[in-house]
């Protein structure tokens, strides 16, 4: 009787050594996903091209199924409104957020909330939206900003990140809500603009979407996000850009910026557009973005493997920001090659050839490696 009282006990003790087991297991907080990305907008335009992407074999691949096999796991793309050149529309978005859904890839919708390009020079409202009042701009931002997310949810592929507006430094829809020069005073303008398309957001994507505000500036955007902190702002990731040919190079102090950022305003931080090139040569004969020494990091030359120890240190810094409130990187234009061949006139080639993941023969870079 006794043996079997003993074999009682350790059975029952074994079962509640397991139930706590799983209770301690039930409380560790799940691993945040981090991500590394890709901006791909070029790909609704250049994939009419049939340019023959390949491998670091130099076996030809398809864009998409190669990067999500590279570990690439967010593909950005930007929206216009009624862009001019066809880029870009709603329908190419929506399109191409299909394909991203094939591949099981999350998707980072940046709104541009103009016709073209927007950035800290240049942030002209849509021309459907010219010569509102402020009531009216607010109303057509919240409209419109619904209306978009509402047809990519309807079709399953809404966003995982919504960025609301692109590199505003000097605030967005000029100038409704310009922050810059004399219109230093407007910040409460501004900041109704980002609650109106925050109210879109949220009443079509609820909480499980993430809502981005976009510096272009490491080093300039504490400013920024301190002059908006008195609105108490809805988002809740910090992006901001960092090339360094425009930017500090030194990346201790680039370390100290993302981290002050993160802990002053308790928000997640991610470097939603970097590049480095792999050679300050050239493909075609459109201007380069970068093509001196003097533009790069001397412990970074622009070779190959210097530009993937470049994307190794960016991943370090944004996994060293404390309390894991770095969630990852976007590569900008990493498929933007010279898609018309060589010599091309300067008005159809790219001026970003030299910093793309793929060399002048379409081959993969090794800093491709980085995303896996």
């Amino acid at each position: 009787m006794r043996t079997y009282f003993i074999l009682f006990l350790i059975l029952f003790m074994n079962s509640c050594s397991l139930d706590k087991t799983e209770e301690v297991i039930n409380q560790v907080p799940k691993s945040k996903t981090f991500y590394k990305g890709m901006d791909l907008s070029f790909q609704m335009e250049l994939e009419s091209y049939n340019l023959s992407y390949k491998d670091k074999n130099n076996n030809p691949i398809e864009i998409l199924s190669f990067v999500k096999q590279n570990g690439c796991n967010l593909v950005r793309l930007k929206i216009w409104h009624t862009p001019l050149d066809g880029q870009n529309t709603l329908a190419k978005v929506k399109a191409y957020a299909l394909k991203l859904k094939a591949q099981q890839i999350d998707f980072l919708l940046d709104f541009h909330y103009s016709d073209y390009w927007a950035d800290p020079s240049n942030q002209t409202p849509p021309q459907a939206w010219q010569n509102l009042t402020q009531d009216q701009i607010r109303q057509e931002i919240y409209l419109y900003t619904k209306n978009v997310l509402s047809e990519l949810s309807n079709q399953g592929t809404m966003p995982k990140i919504i960025q609301i507006g692109n590199e505003t430094d000097s605030g967005f829809l000029w100038n409704y809500g310009k922050v810059w020069n004399e219109f230093n005073a407007n910040w409460s303008n501004l900041a109704q603009l980002y609650t109106k398309s925050a109210q879109a957001v949220r009443e079509v994507g609820g909480s499980e979407v993430k809502i981005m505000l976009h510096h272009s500036s490491v080093e300039n955007s504490i400013y920024y996000f301190n002059k908006l902190a008195p609105f108490s702002l809805d988002y809740d990731v910090i992006g901001v850009s960092y090339y360094p040919q425009f930017q500090i190079k030194d990346l201790d102090l680039v370390q100290t910026k993302l981290n002050t950022l993160a802990s002053t305003f308790s928000k997640e931080i991610m470097i939603v557009e970097v590049a480095y090139p792999f050679t300050l040569d050239y493909n075609d004969s459109s201007a380069n973005y970068i093509g001196f020494s003097s533009q790069i990091i001397t412990n970074y030359p622009a070779t190959p493997s210097g530009q993937k120890d470049f994307m190794l240190k960016m991943i370090s810094i944004l996994k060293n920001i404390p309390d894991n409130k770095g969630i990852g990187l976007c590569y900008w234009a990493p498929d933007w090659v010279a898609f018309t061949g060589n010599q091309v006139t300067s008005t159809a080639g790219s001026s970003w050839e030299n910093q793309c993941l793929w060399d002048f023969n379409l081959k993969a870079l090794p800093a491709m490696d980085v995303f896996q």
